[in-house]
């Protein structure tokens, strides 16, 4: 029996050395620099996609059929100082086609667009990792938690064509924290430099400026202030001015080259607490942060970090106080959609013109992808690491309560909560949708590969058969985006522009105006919006993505043909048969399509 009990009490000692073992590396390992999982990631993300080029899937709505044409005409008219882009809407102003990050516009200079588009991604990815990494690192010491909020954010299906406006936020929030305990400067300023280079005025440089300066004017209140925290924030505006010079000439002194389209924008409104709810849970266009099931673990942790707040050490009663001042910030920043989309607000921007007519204000929501997944970070802190025990006795209350607080189970916990989360991501992620689009193809995923889209074999077909230099005539597509013509080089009168001229405007609606009439929908959209201009029509709506498996027939199109042509086009590109061509004084050339190509293209000479 003594030898019995003797082996019972070693298998308990060996069990509990066994745990104690594995808690000990746990808690070892978050201490280490795990930094250099994120090359593993990138790795694992970015091999792939350089390998297949042209072959990846992108999300094109606004990427590949807008924003990425900034880049491609500031690159392709680089040393120029040309202040019109001939190629789109029959000749647009370069403040027009501004680019989201103006030092990207290089790398279309010196390599394809989709390497381009490639490395620009890969670098707002590194930055978005490094920066959740560094800044959770930071707020916490926690490498775990580092890794786990870094690795989530990193992979959130952002745009990359806007640069650091979202990924780049952690990483600005770390430079901030550096300059403010005076450590790190020349480091932190070169972050800024690069900041302020790869992010826009008006999609994020606006909302990170204005919480500077708040965190300046508590610090002065407070009597805390430092030269650095100034300095750095004088620095960030200097470079959004010089970037952005145009702007900020037009808006202090007036008198703008021409009158923007978005003079007859039309806010649309929502109800305010539903606009409030589903900014809350959802995020918005372009910041989609994927935090839903991060909200309730999140309040979880915090009202229990504010239950407990005596009991916790000094060092966690601040990040406590961060993170109700965090959470403050997410709500505050919903309720201010929820405010610049209430009717009453609403009406009022619509009764305005200029600048408070089309500014968004709302954009605060950009913050949402960083702050919440910086939220959830210091929120679990509070709790990752209390009363860790590694050894000892476990008899008794106090013994559970080391199982409890021990890192291995606070870890597993950690795993069960991102589990949904990370789930999400991945499913949503642009490694996995390239990998779906592999295995599967365009005939299950519905996605259309960048050389499928942009069909470049195709677009030089076209240009063979037309025979002429691209410079001399223009063209108009019906039924499908004027993307790929443009990346190729064709002369276009439509496109895709959020700033280009409202006589313009009226001009094109002149083509368009019977074919509106039949459809009001569509005419809301036009003259509510007007960022496409394209020749909608009654048979196929406002649609320009119709592929050549759509199989169209325009039966009876109703365009001025002379309006059409005062704009200076002389062939269309149409995804569909137009029945009625003859009656147009349409003389169709043939039909064309490619094996990759995603179009088919019909095309007609309207120059006769």
């Amino acid at each position: 029996m003594a030898v019995e009990g003797g082996r019972t009490v070693r298998q308990k000692e060996s069990r509990i050395s066994v745990w104690d073992r594995m808690n000990r590396a746990v808690a070892v390992m978050d201490k280490l620099p795990l930094w250099w999982i994120g090359l593993l990631l990138f790795g694992a993300v970015f091999i792939p996609l350089f390998i297949w080029g042209e072959n990846c899937v992108f999300p094109i709505h606004d990427q590949l059929d807008e924003t990425i044409l900034s880049y491609i005409l500031n690159a392709r008219h680089w040393g120029e100082g040309v202040n019109l882009f001939p190629e789109l809407l029959g000749g647009i102003n370069t403040s027009g086609m501004q680019p989201s990050a103006v030092l990207f516009i290089p790398l279309y200079r010196l390599f394809s667009a989709v390497n381009a588009f490639l490395i620009q991604y890969a670098v707002v990815f590194l930055c978005g990792f490094f920066g959740m990494y560094l800044a959770m690192k930071e707020m916490t010491g926690s490498s775990i938690l580092a890794v786990a909020m870094g690795g989530c954010f990193c992979m959130l299906p952002i745009p990359p064509v806007y640069g650091l406006s979202v990924m780049g936020v952690p990483f600005l929030l770390w430079c901030f924290l550096n300059l403010w305990n005076r450590r790190r400067i020349v480091f932190s300023f070169l972050y800024l430099l690069l900041f302020g280079l790869t992010t826009h005025l008006v999609l994020i440089g606006y909302v990170v400026l204005g919480f500077w300066l708040l965190a300046i004017l508590w610090s002065l209140l407070k009597k805390c202030c430092n030269r650095w925290i100034c300095l750095g924030f004088g620095w960030l505006l200097l470079l959004y001015v010089l970037v952005n010079r145009s702007l900020f000439y037009e808006l202090i002194f007036g008198g703008g080259s021409y009158v923007s389209h978005r003079e007859e924008l039309v806010n649309m409104a929502m109800p305010f607490w539903e606009a409030v709810k589903g900014l809350f849970l959802n995020s918005a266009q372009h910041a989609d942060s994927l935090h839903g099931y991060l909200i309730l673990p999140t309040f979880a942790a915090l009202i229990l970090g504010v239950v407990f707040y005596r009991r916790l050490d000094q060092k966690r009663k601040k990040r406590c106080i961060a993170a109700v001042a965090g959470m403050g910030i997410l709500v505050g920043i919903a309720v201010l959609y929820g405010i610049c989309k209430w009717q009453p607000v609403v009406d009022f921007r619509n009764s305005c013109s200029g600048f408070l007519r089309y500014f968004q204000l709302e954009r605060f929501y950009w913050l949402y992808p960083a702050g919440w997944y910086l939220e959830f970070g210091l929120c679990f802190s509070l709790w990752w690491g209390a009363d860790t025990r590694q050894g000892g006795d476990r008899k008794g209350a106090g013994g559970f309560r080391g199982f409890l607080c021990s890192p291995l189970l606070q870890a597993a916990i950690l795993l069960i909560i991102l589990f949904p989360t990370a789930w999400q991501i991945m499913k949503l992620s642009y490694i996995w949708r390239n990998v779906n689009y592999y295995n599967n193809g365009y005939d299950i995923t519905g996605d259309i590969s960048w050389k499928s889209f942009y069909a470049d074999d195709l677009m030089q077909e076209l240009e063979d058969v037309i025979g002429r230099d691209r410079k001399e005539y223009r063209i108009a597509h019906v039924g499908m985006s004027p993307a790929p013509a443009l990346m190729h080089g064709f002369y276009t009168v439509d496109g895709y522009s959020n700033n280009y001229p409202l006589e313009y405007k009226h001009e094109f609606r002149r083509v368009i105006a019977k074919e509106l009439e039949q459809v009001p929908e569509t005419a809301v959209y036009f003259d509510g919006w007007g960022s496409r201009c394209y020749l909608f029509n009654a048979e196929s709506g406002y649609a320009y993505m119709l592929g050549k498996r759509d199989r169209i027939l325009y039966h009876d199109l109703e365009y001025d043909m002379t309006a059409l042509k005062e704009l200076g086009c002389e062939y269309i590109f149409s995804c569909g048969e137009i029945l009625n061509a003859q009656e147009l004084g349409l003389e169709l050339l043939g039909y064309f399509e490619t094996e990759d190509s995603f179009w088919g293209v019909w095309l007609y000479d309207l120059s006769l």
